[in-house]
């Protein structure tokens, strides 16, 4: 977890797409069930972007697709998504 105040769990990911999936579904989940956090907030880079950036970077738009498609699960905390650009 790269910062946690309050209760909520940040995450700033400009790398690769799997370890923005880890991130959510797997990172925030474990320290949820730490009661280190509540809810969760995962930084990426927008697709604009990524194209400035070396190859297999994670962005916005194909989280938040790939989430949708995934569904919710029982494990699944609240987390926001935001996508950034330059």
């Amino acid at each position: 977890m790269d910062f946690v105040k309050n209760a909520v769990g940040i995450e700033v990911q400009f790398g690769k797409y799997a370890f923005m999936v880890y991130n959510v579904c797997a990172k925030m989940t474990i320290f949820h069930n730490l009661s280190v956090i509540d809810v969760g907030i995962e930084i990426v880079s927008i697709k604009d972007f990524v194209v400035e950036m070396s190859s297999g970077v994670s962005y916005f738009e194909q989280f938040v697709w790939d989430l949708e498609a995934r569904g919710v699960s029982n494990i699944d905390i609240p987390v926001l998504i935001l996508g950034v650009a330059a």
